[in-house]
């Protein structure tokens, strides 16, 4: 029995209905595809995944600077106000801050990170703050740390980018504390 091909009016070709009556091999054209959307799936699947978590590790980086930063700035600005003299409180809230920091796995002596610690007595301190240090002296501690955007794999940061985070504390030394012995 000999099988007659269904020939397309249009365009000449099998017709879109031709099947195994009209000589056409079914499966034959889904061999030479057999896999493709496998690959399809791996590779659009691959090239919007790696973007995404590149994306979120940076983010999560860039939150915990954030909570490292205002952590720091806080604690170390408590500190300095508790200290018994200008000395004693620049070397506490310079303690506090390493701390803090390595709490968040970062290093104070990173090049990334710095913190700078103003203080300065107001007028209205009166006579009792000498050398921006005593009752009524205003503290201002401000963190700040670079963010490497550009990472490498297994490397880490690489030179590049970067986005910087910081925090300002502002505190005061109480009125009517008294200081030194």
């Amino acid at each position: 029995m000999t099988a007659t091909r269904r020939l397309s009016p249009r365009t000449g070709g099998p017709s879109p209905r031709a099947g195994p009556a009209a000589g056409v091999e079914p499966g034959a054209a889904a061999g030479v595809e057999r896999g493709a959307a496998v690959v399809e799936l791996l590779v659009v699947f691959l090239t919007l995944l790696v973007p995404l978590v590149y994306v979120m590790v940076v983010m999560a980086d860039v939150q915990r600077a954030l909570l490292a930063t205002s952590s720091a700035a806080r604690e170390a600005g408590r500190v300095y106000v508790t200290g018994a003299d200008r000395v004693d409180a620049e070397r506490r809230a310079g303690v506090a801050y390493r701390e803090v920091l390595a709490t968040y796995g970062m290093r104070a002596g990173d090049p990334r990170a710095g913190m700078r610690l103003r203080a300065r007595c107001p007028p209205e301190a009166g006579p009792g703050c000498p050398g921006g240090f005593g009752p009524g002296a205003e503290v201002e501690v401000e963190v700040t740390y670079r963010v490497p955007v550009a990472r490498l794999p297994f490397l880490g940061a690489v030179a590049g980018p970067g986005v910087t985070v910081g925090a300002t504390h502002h505190t005061r030394v109480d009125r009517y504390r008294g200081l030194g012995g």
